[in-house]
């Protein structure tokens, strides 16, 4: 394949030919930090699914390894091994990945004592059919998360939630298969069950990683999470569940999430969770809902615990149903950079790995400026940059920053005094992105304080935002014209605000 390198990210992992997606199975092991990852080598398309696999030192600078998982066996063929997760034990790294078939959904297991080679057991491992239940759809059981407490082995796992097996074939909403069948009164007078399947999470365990048995599932309605929640038109995918600052988090992708407010305005949603899970029953107890990152493409995270006891969570920077302006370039997927995640005050909070300070190079620092109308700093500009600025709206309507500014170009960052909003504005950029969503290049979020934090990382085609110390995060990719625009321009309309910092670094990582 020819490969247009162009839009190609400077610090960000990315595939380096056709497609990736999910991010799995991050973990250090011999020495080394591995990120596998959802791949189809051949063609910039989703297609049967292997496992990419890349390898870095510090989480910044990756190399791409072998592909880690083929999809060479009968039980894989169809769509091939989906995502899932990775655990070292007895000094052996294990894949337990999704085996996909059209109607079928199965977790199997690989390993590898060097971290390159993997070999598989004798798989599928665990099938839903096989686990005395009836709440688990086995053409809807996918993204196994797997992790050890005390001395047991737990899975947690995405599905839709059905009743008994022959309530199991009503409409798919994401393939849009029609596969109703009839039934009377008297076949469900004395059952619960959800008509299509609703998404939701279960929880199975092991005492010896090889024979699993269910526990049960971890959505159960509460009153104070709203019924959306409950009621799903898709898959919790791509679950996470860890424990940071003392609070239990569960993390997850809800497909077809209903959009409420200026929350969830992408076609699927990421979530974070905090609550309690009972690991005798499966139910978590939540204490809320709410969104991971409010911006563009930003899709199933994952997280892993540093060997200094950071916990870190890096997602796809993409989004399903979208137009890839890559596409023609041979490649799609990136990701986004490691945050590192704590917990205080009630809230996740997310910053940028420290490990990418070692990068920065060519330090501009600008201090305490009044502005009315528009700005430019010098030094300031760049497309492979991180922007630190703290900036105070006064008496202006509305304040803020473009970048990637060159020509009609530009990517607008600011605060709507009035509508009490901060927003993300990609609509000028350039290449302009299509999606199912009703708007996919303008986002909205709810913010009073006048006052703003920002830490902004550009890279190529990228931009991440930072603000208020991590307290919210914006994430989406920009496709201009990567040599052109590199301008940073300060503006305030109808008004005065106060720029009392700008910092700016490039980020350099040789290839």
């Amino acid at each position: 394949m020819n490969v247009n390198k162009k839009y190609m990210p400077t610090y960000h992992a990315h595939v380096s030919s056709g497609w990736s997606n999910d991010p799995n199975g991050l973990l250090y092991f011999n020495g080394k930090y591995h990120m596998f990852f959802q791949h189809y080598p051949h063609k910039a398309k989703w297609g049967i699914m292997h496992w990419g696999h890349f390898i870095s030192d510090d989480l910044i600078k990756w190399e791409e390894a072998p592909v880690a998982l083929v999809p060479d066996q009968e039980y894989e063929r169809q769509c091939g091994c989906c995502s899932g997760t990775a655990i070292e034990r007895d000094g052996k790294l294990y894949l337990m990945y999704t085996a996909a078939q059209m109607d079928l959904q199965r977790q199997c297991i690989a390993y590898s004592e060097d971290g390159i080679h993997f070999s598989k057991l004798d798989n599928p491992l665990i099938d839903a059919r096989n686990l005395n239940t009836s709440d688990i759809s086995p053409k809807d059981f996918r993204d196994p998360k797997v992790f050890k407490k005390d001395d047991t082995y737990y899975c947690i796992a995405g599905t839709r939630m059905m009743s008994e097996e022959d309530l199991q074939n009503y409409i798919d909403f994401v393939s849009n298969q029609n596969e109703n069948k009839e039934i009377t009164i008297d076949d469900v007078a004395s059952t619960n069950f959800y008509a299509h399947g609703y998404g939701n999470l279960v929880l199975l365990k092991s005492d010896d990683f090889n024979n699993w048995e269910y526990v049960g599932p971890l959505l159960t309605k509460q009153e104070n999470i709203q019924e959306a929640f409950y009621r799903l038109n898709g898959v919790y995918e791509c679950p996470d569940y860890f424990e940071v600052d003392g609070q239990e988090l569960l993390l997850a992708s809800p497909q077809n999430l209903l959009q409420i407010g200026y929350r969830f305005q992408n076609l699927h949603s990421c979530v974070y969770i905090p609550g309690h899970l009972d690991f005798t029953t499966g139910d978590f107890h939540p204490e809320y809902i709410e969104e991971i990152d409010s911006g563009f493409d930003f899709y199933a995270p994952q997280c892993m615990k540093m060997t200094d006891g950071r916990y870190v969570m890096i997602a796809w920077k993409e989004m399903w149903d979208r137009t890839y302006p890559t596409e023609s370039d041979n490649w799609i997927g990136t990701y986004t950079l490691p945050r590192e995640l704590s917990y205080k005050d009630g809230q996740l909070i997310q910053t940028p790995i420290r490990e990418l300070e070692n990068y920065r190079q060519n330090e501009v620092v600008a201090k305490g400026m009044i502005l009315n109308g528009e700005l430019r700093l010098e030094g300031v500009e760049g497309n492979k940059i991180e922007l630190e600025v703290d900036m105070e709206i006064t008496t202006a309507s509305r304040a803020g920053i473009k970048l990637f500014k060159h020509g009609d170009h530009e990517v607008f960052i600011y605060y709507d005094q009035k509508e009490q909003l901060f927003v993300f504005d990609r609509s000028c950029s350039g290449i302009e992105i299509g999606g199912r969503e009703i708007d996919t290049n303008i986002r909205k979020m709810p913010w009073e304080n006048k006052r703003i934090q920002l830490r902004m990382f550009l890279d190529v085609s990228s931009l991440e935002i930072f603000i208020d110390g991590g307290k919210k995060t914006m994430t989406g990719n920009i496709y201009g014209d990567p040599i052109k625009d590199t301008g940073v321009e300060f503006f305030s309309e109808d008004g005065e605000c106060i720029i009392h910092s700008v910092k700016k670094y490039d980020i350099v990582v040789e290839a």
